[in-house]
């Protein structure tokens, strides 16, 4: 939305609906007794558009950043979801797992031609 506004600063972006998405985010935010911040939702949003069109994500940022909180909260967000037998096939059970970057080779990590 940001490069869209620089590139054509008249032009109007509508704002996407998610519903049930935007709905499941609050409702696990609220069981995990974290605040409800439109910017933090976005994020978790932007993630899982995000995933929708790449295979691999890198989360970077700072430390306390909210990388995992934003993660693992779409992982649930995913996985409640599917369970509750939702129509979206975007919605899949989740599982994850965390590698250490210092552990593999750097063409491990992302990939290389030979």
């Amino acid at each position: 939305n940001a490069i869209v506004k620089d590139l054509f600063p008249h032009a109007v972006v509508p704002e996407k609906e998610y519903g049930q998405l935007e709905n499941a985010i609050k409702s696990v935010l609220s069981e995990q007794q974290k605040e409800l911040v439109p910017t933090f939702i976005n994020k978790i949003i932007q993630l899982f558009e995000t995933f929708n069109v790449r295979f691999g994500v890198m989360l970077v940022g700072p430390s306390g950043g909210g990388k995992s909180t934003i993660y693992k909260t779409l992982q649930r967000v995913m996985t409640n979801l599917r369970q509750q037998e939702n129509e979206d096939e975007r919605f899949q059970k989740v599982h994850t797992h965390v590698l250490n970057p210092k552990c593999v080779t750097m063409g491990e990590l992302y990939g290389e031609v030979h």
